[in-house]
């Protein structure tokens, strides 16, 4: 059958209809076409200079073909067929071959990783302006089902857009089935991945399986979803549209350096000013950027910023994949890259040592600073002092060993003033230190006990907090001071 049989010229029509109607390519664009070998990709090396000459967009079209190495003789079979097809049509055609082959589970998620990351690569080398795939109805169909499955979030009917950016998808108005007869019609070669056909693979799985059964409901299935994605994207727009204002109204920093890994800062008080679905969105949106801009953000890492956000403790924090954690201070809640845990040994010295040097007392090194600490007999309380972050606790008797150390997990001690036992890490949440500098707290530890616990105000300053039963009182025979030289 000729290209001029009336069936493929209005395939090419739908086809030219759905580029010019959804700007799928612009004028003049330098296009990268992903070509597998497979049905659809051939299909696409031949529909686009037919839908271009159509629109008259005058695009300037290269390829590239990805070669896993992973199907033997089967692999070397579609390179060729690109090869040979690239040749015919006169396109420039990049072969990438991988130096390693792609092992262990999740092999398609990852194959696709490699793809689009060196199709990226290529077309920011090379000076390509956007990347064509050969995605079709079916595609976005099986797309559509597998997010609303893995992310139970209605962005996942929005499902792939016919432009994303650098991405175009000019066949997402085709059927599988349609492409394949163009293809018959046209004589064009390809050749078939037989994994397609294991199930295996959770999105060969959906192909297989679970839509077969769904298109017995619904002959017409892939199209009405084709179609709801059209309406979710287009409801999506003006969704995002509404998120970007209450982001800018939630967030107090408007331009991070994301060097010092700080990704954004959300005003807790201001968020929840907004109604219930927006906080969603923003936090969704916020995620989204932080993870790179394309990710699919599953709603349990929204719920986990929500409840944090919520937590009337001021304090916690929550691990969000993709190297990225949340963590709640205060009235702020940060998505950063967490820090390396910061470790230093604690430092004792004996009650016996601290009685010979008398009024001198003994320097420490703690944390990387001089400290120096000394007991005095009798009560003896400097408010400025204090004010400065040193600690004056209060004994009933000579200590057997005093302790310098960072905090511990759980554990508690009964801050002066509060008249009940907390622990040092919701302490230090309520007293605002900033998440970074809760774990350089220090604790005053006195015969296993938590006497004192310092740490470094909102502002900067160092402050501290005696325990209850350490306070300096008339009745004390002696008192421990402790202090930083040179404060």
């Amino acid at each position: 059958m000729a290209r001029s049989d009336p069936a493929c010229l209005r395939l090419e029509r739908r086809v030219a209809d759905h580029v010019a109607g959804s700007a799928v390519l612009g004028p003049s664009e330098r296009v990268l076409l992903m070509l597998s070998g497979g049905a659809d990709s051939m299909a696409l090396l031949a529909l686009l200079p037919a839908v271009d000459r159509r629109l008259g967009l005058g695009l300037r079209p290269a390829a590239l073909h990805v070669d896993y190495g992973m199907r033997g003789a089967d692999s070397d079979r579609d390179r060729e067929i690109v090869v040979r097809a690239c040749a015919a049509a006169g396109l420039s055609l990049h072969v990438l071959r991988l130096g390693r082959r792609l092992t262990g589970g999740d092999f398609q998620a990852r194959a696709r990783e490699v793809r689009y990351r060196r199709a990226r690569e290529l077309a920011a080398e090379h000076g390509y302006d956007v990347i064509v795939t050969a995605h079709n109805r079916d595609d976005q169909a099986e797309t559509i089902i597998y997010r609303l499955a893995k992310y139970a979030s209605p962005r996942g009917l929005v499902g792939m857009r016919p432009r994303d950016a650098d991405l175009a998808r000019p066949l997402l108005c085709l059927g599988g089935t349609e492409i394949r007869a163009y293809c018959r019609a046209l004589a064009i070669e390809y050749g078939d991945d037989v994994t397609n056909a294991s199930s295996v693979y959770a999105r060969n799985k959906l192909r297989l399986e679970v839509l077969p059964l769904l298109t017995e409901l619904n002959p017409r299935l892939a199209q009405t979803l084709s179609a709801a994605s059209l309406q979710a994207a287009a409801e999506g727009d003006v969704l995002a549209a509404a998120a970007a204002q209450a982001r800018a109204r939630v967030t107090p920093a408007p331009t991070l350096d994301e060097a010092d890994g700080t990704f954004a800062v959300v005003d807790v008080a201001a968020l929840a000013a907004e109604p219930p679905a927006l906080r969603a969105l923003v936090l969704h949106e916020i995620l989204r950027a932080a993870m790179g801009g394309d990710a699919l953000v599953e709603r349990r890492l929204v719920e986990a910023l929500l409840g944090l956000a919520k937590r009337r403790d001021h304090t916690g924090r929550a691990s969000l994949g993709r190297g990225l954690e949340a963590v709640r201070s205060g009235g702020l809640l940060r998505i950063q890259t967490p820090g390396p845990p910061h470790r230093c040994a604690p430092v004792s010295v004996a009650g016996a040592a601290l009685t010979a040097a008398a009024g001198e007392g003994v320097a420490l090194m703690f944390c990387g600073r001089p400290v120096r600490v000394r007991t005095v007999f009798g009560p003896a309380f400097d408010r400025e002092a204090a004010c400065t972050g040193q600690a004056f606790v209060g004994l009933d008797a000579a200590p057997g060993n005093v302790a310098l150390r960072h905090p511990r997990r759980g554990e508690r001690f009964a801050p002066l003033g509060l008249n009940r036992e907390t622990t040092v890490a919701r302490y230090l949440a309520g007293a605002r230190a900033p998440a970074p500098a809760r774990a350089r707290a220090t604790v005053v530890e006195i015969d296993g006990r938590v006497a004192w616990v310092g740490h470094t105000a909102p502002d900067g300053a160092a402050v501290g907090r005696v325990a209850q039963g350490f306070r300096v009182a008339h009745s004390s025979t002696q008192t421990l001071h402790v202090s930083q030289e040179g404060t």
